[in-house]
């Protein structure tokens, strides 16, 4: 918080004016009082832009200003950081506190450990780099929120996570509220003028945060998928509602592709041109693409349990050796989160969504496959999975590229606040390109030509994992719309499937 009285005044006069129109309350993190009562580290989160002048302790509408002396860039830093932070706080507001601390497996995290890691980035690489007088409440801090960062010192191991009852969730919000008013205020002493070099390590923060909303929302829905009762996360109204599987509608865009000549194309971004991008993504480079024809949209439920009824689970031939042995050990014989029921004589499919279990619903895109099963199903439909390259070649044609009321309605991204993906009513062609389901490619996770990690510390975030894993494009209906790029390239290992995934298929161009 600001060390001073005149500081407080300074920083409750900004919503005196009105400048450019910057309202804030339109920002996700603006909560009705009424509702932060029940959750006290979002009613500390409201008190603290209560005492900034963020917020309006009236609830009404209230608009940030701009004194001279702020610049607008100053400004969208700080209403980025309060309003990133806050959504990581709303996503455990339907979680009881005991939803908390659990681990139910070694990959999957308690989410009260992403609210602490992602606070511990901020203090160790914002802090501590640039000499903010900050201390630890407890000395294990850093060893118990580090996740695998080796430069930072011992970390603990992740599936142990869920060992740990303490620090409690309760001293977790604290350390969040307390990092968050230090923050806040360091930065509102710069009086507009923050340093380059700050901007960009704390602008990787929040970037690392949203990658963790993504995170929480998948290990959330692990976490109540393994309780036998199977606990809804949303309201049943957050649900986009299709056919069930037995009567599953016409499929959109069946047999529907997009082809392309191929020919030398370029990817990659440009720097220092890229308003952000991790350095994965880098550098630009040239790659040569075959012909190819892409389907518009990814693999639906119905076209996946035509995979499973006709034995694919069952016929070694359609598998790598590595997929053939996985499915065996661990008995897997439908996507994740599918189970069956015998009814009527035949088996009955039901699925755990974040809306609890349902029946499965036909036209909307299968999810939670790994990538051998999608690589078995491609290779049963007499298909490929596209490259990484194939992808974006393709993703870069789609027009709500430059359509913005294209992407209102056709993009499904957290901000939707849905249980599933689904298919969007008015998409003509190019479906789920950008949000609905990570879409896995065919291309193992390997740096471009010419790339070159980051120095120190943040070499270790992308370039130590680039072994043993499987590049998916796309992005998800848990991506922070703000989050995504088409250049993103995000990668799992290739039995792993408690991500939101999918698959689009591809064929070559007679």
């Amino acid at each position: 918080m600001p060390d001073n009285a005149a500081n407080y005044l300074k920083c409750k006069n900004y919503i005196c004016f009105f400048y450019f129109g910057i309202i804030i309350d339109s920002f996700d993190y603006q909560r009705p009082l009424g509702c932060l009562r029940s959750d006290p580290a979002v009613k500390s989160i409201f008190i603290l832009k209560c005492l900034l002048g963020y917020e309006s302790i009236r609830e009404d509408r209230t608009y940030m200003s701009k004194p001279e002396s702020i610049t607008l860039e100053h400004l969208a830093l700080i209403n980025k950081y309060i309003t990133v932070r806050q959504k990581t706080l709303d996503l455990c507001v339907p979680l009881e506190i005991e939803d908390m601390v659990v681990q139910p497996a070694s990959f999957v995290s308690p989410p009260k450990w992403h609210l602490a890691h992602t606070t511990w980035f901020f203090v160790t690489f914002v802090f501590h780099r640039f000499g903010v007088d900050y201390a630890w409440p407890d000395k294990y801090f850093p060893q118990l929120f580090n996740s695998y960062y080796k430069s930072q010192g011992q970390h603990w191991v992740q599936g142990d996570r869920g060992n740990l009852s303490r620090p409690t969730v309760k001293q977790i919000q604290t350390l969040r509220q307390e990092v968050d008013e230090v923050m806040i205020s360091w930065l509102e002493r710069f009086n507009g003028d923050i340093p380059s070099e700050i901007q960009t390590v704390v602008r990787l923060g929040l970037e690392h945060e949203q990658q963790h909303q993504e995170l929480l929302m998948m290990d959330i829905k692990y976490i109540l998928w393994c309780n036998p009762s199977k606990p809804a996360y949303l309201p049943s109204t957050s649900i986009h509602r299709g056919s069930v599987l037995s009567n599953p509608g016409q499929k959109a865009y069946e047999n529907e592709n997009w082809s392309s000549d191929g020919g030398l194309q370029q990817f990659g971004v440009g720097l220092p041109s890229a308003d952000f991008c991790f350095d994965n993504e880098t550098p630009q480079h040239n790659a040569y693409l075959q012909p190819y024809s892409i389907a518009h949209r990814t693999v639906s439920n119905a076209e996946f349990s035509e995979f499973i009824a006709d034995g694919g689970y069952q016929e070694p031939s359609f598998w790598l050796s590595e997929g053939w042995d996985y499915i065996q050990k661990d008995n897997i014989n439908a996507p994740l989160y599918w189970r069956s029921e015998e009814g009527d004589g035949k088996d009955r499919w039901q699925e755990y969504t974040l809306n609890g279990m349902e029946e499965v619903r036909g036209d909307v895109p299968v999810s939670h496959i790994s990538f051998h099963e999608a690589y078995a199903y491609a290779r049963w439909a007499n298909k490929r999975l596209p490259t990484e390259f194939e992808w974006e070649h393709f993703a870069k044609h789609n027009p709500s590229c430059k359509s913005a009321s294209i992407r209102e309605t056709t993009e499904l991204f957290l901000e939707n606040n849905l249980a599933q993906a689904y298919y969007p009513e008015h998409a003509e062609g190019f479906v789920n390109v950008n949000g609905g389901l990570w879409e896995w490619t065919s291309s193992t996770y390997a740096p471009y030509p010419g790339y070159r990690s980051e120095k120190g510390a943040f070499g270790e975030y992308n370039g130590k994992f680039m072994i043993n894993q499987v590049v998916l494009r796309g992005g998800c209906f848990a991506t922070p719309r703000a989050h995504y790029r088409m250049s993103y390239r995000n990668f799992y290992q290739a039995h792993q499937r408690w991500a939101f995934t999918g698959l689009r298929l591809v064929e070559e161009k007679v």
